[in-house]
C-alpha cells in the first residue's frame, strides 16, 4: 500500500501553503477539506479564518477562528471549530470517493483542542484510506502531538527540510 497521510509542519510563513498548492496543481489532484488564511486590514494581521473547499450549506464560506486585539492579544473563536469546522468535516466524510482525489486540512494550531467533535473528525478522516494532506504549525498541542506519533503519516519539517526537498519526496511518494 502507498503512503497516503502527508503531514507538513513548520512555523508561520514557512510556506506550507505554497508547497501544498504547488503538489496539488501538479498532479491536478481535486481537493475537498479546508483551507487557513489569514485576515489582513490595511496590510496588518488580525487573524485566521477557515474556508471550506466546498459550501456548507447555511454558512458564509469564510469563518474568523481567530482575531487580534490592538494589544495583540489573540482571541481563539474555538466555538467556530465545534460548528462551522465540525460541518465541513462531516461534508468530506460523506462524501463519495470518486468526487475528489484529496482531502486538505490546513492548518491546524492552537484553537482546534478545545473541540471534541473536530478532533474527532480530523482522526476519522486520518483512519480512512484517503490521500490526506494536513499542514500544521509546529507547536505543541495535544492534537499535533497525537498526528505526528502516527506511524502512518509521511512527517516532513518545513523548519528543518527545504521546500523543493519535502516537494521532490511527496511527488515521488504520489507518482
Amino acid at each position: 500500500m502507498k503512503p497516503n497521510k502527508f503531514v507538513i509542519i513548520g512555523k508561520s510563513n514557512t510556506g506550507k501553503s505554497y508547497l501544498l498548492d504547488s503538489i496539488l496543481a501538479n498532479h491536478n489532484l481535486r481537493p475537498i477539506g479546508y483551507r487557513m488564511h489569514s485576515i489582513q486590514v490595511e496590510n496588518e494581521f488580525k487573524g485566521y479564518y477557515i474556508q471550506s473547499i466546498d459550501d456548507v450549506p447555511g454558512y458564509h464560506n469564510n469563518v474568523p477562528v481567530q482575531t487580534v486585539l490592538k494589544s495583540r492579544h489573540r482571541i481563539n473563536l474555538t466555538e467556530v471549530y465545534d460548528s462551522f469546522g465540525v460541518l465541513c468535516l462531516d461534508n468530506v466524510l460523506a462524501k463519495p470517493a470518486d468526487e475528489f482525489d484529496c482531502i486538505v486540512l490546513d492548518e491546524l494550531g492552537r484553537g482546534e483542542d478545545a473541540s471534541p467533535a473536530f478532533i474527532e473528525r480530523i482522526n476519522k478522516i486520518l483512519d480512512s484510506d484517503a490521500t490526506v494532506f494536513v499542514l500544521m504549525k509546529n507547536i505543541p498541542t495535544p492534537l499535533n502531538s497525537e498526528i505526528k506519533k502516527r506511524r502512518d503519516v509521511l512527517l516532513y519539517d518545513m523548519d528543518n527540510m527545504s521546500q523543493d526537498e519535502i516537494e521532490l519526496n511527496i511527488n515521488d511518494k504520489l507518482n
